[in-house]
């Protein structure tokens, strides 16, 4: 998807019209702190949110502050894998 928006890019920048159609929507905000939901869902929702945004697994790990060996098992209990 990178390499297709810097390949479609009019400039030196990538825009949001250059990026496929799901990233031009707002984010779904499904799970929210407080809402009725267990704490493996809240816990699988954050982890991926924080993967999302993160350059790396490395990074994620980090900022979750847990092991990135931690973090496999939890992406595979969670099935996020």
């Amino acid at each position: 998807m990178i390499e297709r928006a810097v390949i479609l890019a009019g400039g030196d920048e990538i825009a949001l019209e250059d990026l496929p159609e799901e990233f031009s929507e707002p984010l779904d905000l499904r799970i929210n702190v407080g809402a009725r939901v267990t704490l493996d869902e809240l816990e699988a929702e954050h982890i991926r949110r924080v993967i999302g945004f993160s350059k790396t697994l490395d990074d994620a790990a980090r900022i979750l502050g847990i092991d990135p060996a931690t973090l496999y098992r939890k992406r595979q209990k969670l099935g996020l894998l």
